[in-house]
């Protein structure tokens, strides 16, 4: 007899997890964002969330927990219940930079959390006030051996895509650039603007207004392609720094230990939503690329960058403030 009611709860317990999958949603669905609202990943997560609640039948609200480089918002998640109720917009930079820069990060980038797909490639732009006599990369580069000390960068803050953009454009030029960060990209534009900082690197998305102002001198684009909103513009290995290539990447993860057949569903409807025209449209104008893809794809790009991101945070001896 205790056999059997022993045998019988362990089957009744080996089918909750897949009735909670079957069941899922079956309440609201929070999307941390864990950046200010009205950057990169907060318009392409209301974006996604607008469109996913919809075929889920459950409101997904959007939750933005910014501070510490996306780390305050990540920790929420990785701590969060494993049911699919609970989700990241993360980023490169929430699972590949911030790693190298909090010795006591309060998570872990690999272990926990639950891959569930990638949404966005956003390219970054270098561009420069139009007073600075520089037309290309080159000419920005021989300026700058010229004048030692004399160019400043202003990024999005201190280990952000951005920034590692700008120690990389030295590293690999062989140009001295002073990093000015700000808590956010818009609040470095007036300096920009004013020639105090000369250059900066910026999403397409955040940039585009000000290339169409004439406020700013677009000099190339970090990413291995060209973007198609900005045809003519070349990329920087095209301009003169071969290997060049850094790019953000925005994704959606889950806690660790999400049901497989949760994680199957959610990755579904964020790849049904990344092919709807709209959406595709949608993002293009703002300069980003829709990406879809299963969740080992989005595992390996981690891989790739946390490795790729800690040899220049390493190189370049970034620390946190």
């Amino acid at each position: 007899m205790a056999s059997s009611a022993l045998i019988a709860g362990l089957a009744l317990a080996a089918t909750i997890p897949a009735a909670s999958a079957q069941d899922f949603p079956n309440r609201p669905v929070r999307l941390v964002v864990p950046f200010g609202a009205g950057g990169v990943s907060d318009i392409i997560g209301r974006t996604l969330a607008s469109r996913m609640q919809d075929s889920l039948g459950q409101p997904i609200v959007v939750d933005n927990r910014g501070g510490a480089g996306g780390s305050i918002g990540s920790d929420i998640v990785a701590k969060a219940q494993p049911d699919g109720h609970t989700i990241l917009l993360g980023s490169n930079g929430t699972h590949a930079i911030v790693p190298y820069l909090y010795k006591k990060l309060p998570y872990d980038p690999l272990k926990d959390f639950t891959p569930i797909g990638m949404v966005a490639i956003t390219p970054t732009v270098l561009a420069v006030n139009p007073e600075l006599p520089v037309k290309s990369i080159r000419e920005l580069i021989a300026y700058g051996k010229a004048k030692p000390g004399a160019l400043s960068f202003g990024s999005s803050g201190i280990g952000s895509t951005s920034h590692l953009a700008g120690e990389m454009l030295g590293a690999l030029g062989g140009v001295s650039l002073t990093h000015v960060p700000y808590k956010s990209a818009s609040a470095a534009y007036p300096d920009v603007f004013g020639g105090r900082v000369p250059m900066i690197f910026d999403s397409v998305l955040s940039m585009t207004a000000h290339l169409k102002a004439g406020k700013l001198r677009p000099l190339a684009v970090t990413t291995p392609k060209r973007v198609a909103t900005l045809p003519d513009l070349p990329t920087m290995a095209e301009a003169g720094l071969p290997g060049y290539a850094i790019t953000l990447w925005i994704a959606v993860f889950g806690p660790a230990g999400m049901p497989p057949a949760v994680t199957t569903r959610l990755n579904k409807e964020t790849n049904r939503v990344l092919m709807l025209p709209e959406v595709r449209d949608q993002m293009a104008a703002q300069g980003s690329e829709v990406a879809p893809g299963a969740p080992a794809d989005l595992l390996a790009a981690v891989k790739t960058d946390l490795k790729r991101m800690g040899e220049i945070v390493k190189a370049a001896k970034i620390q946190p403030e």
